[in-house]
């Protein structure tokens, strides 16, 4: 007689005490096992909370606010880029032609990370309006790639080193097919997030004890 397999398999025994309810709803959502971490880390992290917020004595120091939340002042932040071309002191930018550009961002601050820094690089004449398209539909200039290009982290500034900078470049390549000879402008859109690394110390906590 073959032996009776468990209808639900991956179900997660569900313990007593308050977090099941949570679970329950989790699992009968059908949530994916990360949903199901989270879950479980948001009511272990709301236990401990409500636990020891009926704790009789609360000594602070730092930044401690009564009532209310506050915003802390943003700083501007405001990375450095080249855009390098040419093999050759004569070499130039032709109406019909194909150049490889080197794009590179570069960090000048010595105390922040530059995160998941991506760009987007759009090209257009110079007087304005939309670059004219070749006879197949296809534009007689553009830049492959133009979107999402990924510069992962952009280190910061290294002051024992001469005051470098850190950089990280990317090729992109300029396609011209029968363009209107004059300038063009590529503008930058940039997206980062920016992380800061601190180290505080304030004054000690004193506990005083008492004979038992």
């Amino acid at each position: 007689m073959a032996s009776q397999k468990d209808s639900t398999p991956n179900e997660i025994p569900l313990p007593a005490g308050p977090m099941r309810e949570r679970l329950a709803q989790a699992q009968a959502a059908g949530a994916s096992n990360a949903d199901i971490c989270e879950q479980i880390d948001v009511a272990a992290n709301e236990l401990i909370r409500q636990a020891c917020a009926k704790k009789q004595f609360d000594l602070t120091f730092g930044n401690c606010p009564k009532e209310g939340c506050q915003t802390v002042e943003k700083p501007k932040i405001v990375p450095c880029f080249h855009l390098r071309w040419g093999d050759g002191p004569q070499d130039h930018l032709e109406t019909d032609d194909t150049e490889v550009l080197c794009l590179t961002v570069c960090n000048p601050y010595s105390n922040v990370v530059l995160n998941n820094f991506t760009v987007q690089l759009v090209i257009a004449p110079a007087g304005g309006g939309p670059i004219p398209n070749q006879a197949d539909g296809t534009p007689s200039v553009m830049i492959k790639p133009s979107f999402m290009i990924c510069f992962d982290d952009v280190p910061p500034c290294n002051p024992q080193q001469h005051n470098q900078q850190g950089c990280v470049t990317r090729e992109v390549v300029l396609i011209n097919r029968g363009a209107v000879p004059g300038p063009y402008r590529i503008f930058i859109f940039y997206c980062f997030e920016a992380c800061f690394t601190e180290v505080g110390a304030g004054p000690a906590f004193q506990l005083d004890l008492v004979s038992s």
